[in-house]
């Protein structure tokens, strides 16, 4: 993970990873168990969804309809004040907003009229790169076995992209990386800025902003002309409905949790897990094939998460905090 904002103000917002508490690798297992299988079923439905519904409109509708349930959800429990944020942590807010719910969702959903549930995966599991270079950039070094950890994830990618299918859509895959570059953008200024010490708030006002970012972007490509309600078909609406509650609210509220509770770089390995399950899934709902070439690019990209797995335990389980640079021992 890219090195946190170590003021006194985010640190009095985020809490530490500790032993036993914010670095229970139990916790932190059970966490990123939830986001690899949620997330991992994302893709199959947008899929669907954007069958009957055009794409920016689809993912403003859910981020915007989730936003709202999960600050109602504050205002019940802790009054409408519980939604009050001070001014400081508001770019962190914006920032994850616009560039991981707003920027990063609805490019990838863009992509994906345009490419298979399961190359759309595939393609995202490059994410794990722009979060390295990132690092890179801020001065930091990641340890070795990490580095190898992304390479190889990037290389069961290439076996896909090397020598292409035919038919690939270069434009909508191009697109879908675009959208894994900002997403890890996003991440990595969600954990350097202040953020708000209630991650309900926090994640409710992160969709609310990047809802409607969407929304507008929407309005200006004419997307919301070309919505037809009467058109929008049930299997489409299921989908939109799965999308807004499951993947978004739930799955959402603990990529956020997570963020603030681990090394970005094991957070990140999502993006090699969610490929498996969405081929998957891609082939017992919508008949996509499964070649020996993307099993063997699995094969490699299961390993490859397992190695940075297994080198950010070692990070958390040191005590280190979430963002502090590990030296080798």
């Amino acid at each position: 993970m890219v090195g946190a904002d170590r003021s006194p103000t985010a640190v009095a917002a985020r809490p530490s990873a500790t032993p036993g508490h914010a670095g229970d690798p139990a916790a932190t297992a059970a966490g990123l168990a939830a986001v690899y299988l949620l997330w991992g079923s994302t893709y199959l439905g947008n899929r669907i969804a954007l069958e009957s519904l055009p794409p920016m409109v689809s993912t403003a509708g859910r981020f915007l309809a989730a936003g709202a349930l999960v600050c109602a959800v504050v205002a019940v429990r802790r009054g409408p004040g519980g939604l009050r944020l001070p001014r400081a942590q508001w770019p962190g807010v914006v920032a994850g907003g616009v560039l991981m719910v707003g920027a990063g969702s609805a490019l990838l959903a863009v992509g994906q009229q345009y490419v298979a549930s399961g190359l759309a995966s595939l393609l995202v599991a490059a994410m794990p790169l722009w979060v390295l270079l990132i690092r890179f950039g801020s001065g930091q070094r990641p340890r070795p076995a990490a580095v190898a950890g992304v390479l190889g994830g990037l290389a069961g990618l290439a076996l896909l992209l090397v020598v292409p299918d035919q038919g690939l859509h270069l434009g909508g895959a191009a697109t879908i990386v675009a959208s894994t570059m900002v997403w890890a953008l996003g991440s990595t200024l969600t954990q350097r800025l202040a953020a708000p010490a209630d991650l309900l708030t926090g994640t409710g006002w992160q969709m609310l902003v990047g809802g409607a970012a969407v929304a507008v972007a929407a309005l200006v490509a004419g997307e919301w002309h070309g919505l037809r309600p009467a058109e929008v078909t049930t299997r489409s609406g299921l989908a939109w409905l799965y999308l807004m509650l499951v993947s978004t609210v739930v799955g959402f509220t603990v990529y956020t949790w997570l963020l603030r509770r681990a090394p970005l770089q094991l957070v990140a390995t999502y993006a090699y897990v969610n490929p498996v399950i969405a081929v998957l899934l891609g082939m017992v709902v919508l008949d996509e094939r499964l070649t020996g070439r993307q099993v063997l690019a699995g094969v490699v990209v299961l390993a490859s998460v397992a190695l940075v797995v297994a080198v950010e335990r070692h990070r958390q389980l040191r005590g280190l905090p979430a963002g502090t640079p590990a030296t080798p021992p």
